[in-house]
């Protein structure tokens, strides 16, 4: 029995996911919204535990640390699955990065020997969309997140070494969600690559790489995700990496 700790897992990709790991696991899922977590942790039975906080504020994300710490002294898999559809760079900035990296920072000490799993976009889309900063308009934003996403897994992929512990980023596929108008018309609601990556033998020592929604692995184009332009690029955003950063949690 694995102990796995999913964001965004009140609904949509993590509740999905959840329901998946919830089986024959511990699961604690970390989510904004206390009623949705609260209908998740009922659906999903006596396995699921569930602390509420938004991530992108430091004093919400230190509580989740401080729940978390308490209910485990270890986590086997931690799965980013929460994520927004920003309106404007800053939200895109702090919630669709910076709370991915300072959580899992926060969590290293009982991250030992595990995987770190990050939800991002379509793999095609991915290969085709350019690293870029500007951010001024819904698919620039989407771009940026999508990309700024599959860097950020490269930057960690040393810092979680130290700990034996592996990332990878993923595609769920096109899951029902609240997430926009286009995933609130889907039906599908099953991403069965989560528990694949999270739990498969196979994937136990592979890191830095990323995943379609069926678990095949998606070639790379090493010169634009590559350990080098990752911190090239997210040191403005996340000072640890060796600049002052531009933009901070609050």
């Amino acid at each position: 029995m694995k102990n796995i700790v999913i964001t965004g897992g009140g609904s949509g990709v993590g509740f999905a996911i959840a329901r998946d790991l919830s089986i024959n696991n511990q699961v604690i899922l970390v989510g904004r919204n206390e009623h949705k977590l609260q209908l998740a942790q009922t659906s999903l039975g006596n396995n699921v535990k569930y602390v509420a906080g938004d991530l992108s504020i430091n004093s919400e994300r230190q509580k989740v640390v401080e729940f978390i710490l308490k209910n485990t002294e270890r986590i086997d898999v931690l799965i980013h699955s929460a994520g927004i559809y920003p309106t404007n760079s800053q939200d895109n900035i702090i919630n669709n990065l910076l709370a991915h990296y300072y959580l899992t920072i926060a969590l290293l000490k009982v991250l030992r020997g595990s995987r770190v799993l990050i939800v991002t976009g379509n793999p095609q889309a991915i290969a085709l969309a350019p690293i870029c900063e500007q951010q001024f308009n819904a698919l620039m934003r989407a771009t940026w997140a999508i990309t700024h996403k599959m860097l950020l897994v490269q930057v960690l992929v040393d810092q979680l070494a130290a700990q034996k512990t592996t990332i990878n980023s993923f595609f769920p596929g096109d899951v029902k969600s609240n997430l926009m108008a286009y995933t609130k018309s889907l039906t599908n609601t099953s991403v069965p690559v989560g528990s694949l990556l999270a739990l498969n033998e196979k994937f136990e020592n592979v890191t830095g790489a990323f995943f379609d929604e069926i678990g095949n692995k998606v070639p790379q184009n090493t010169d634009k995700y590559n350990k080098n332009n990752a911190k090239r690029v997210l040191s403005p955003y996340i000072r640890e990496l060796g600049y002052s950063s531009l933009h901070r949690l609050q």
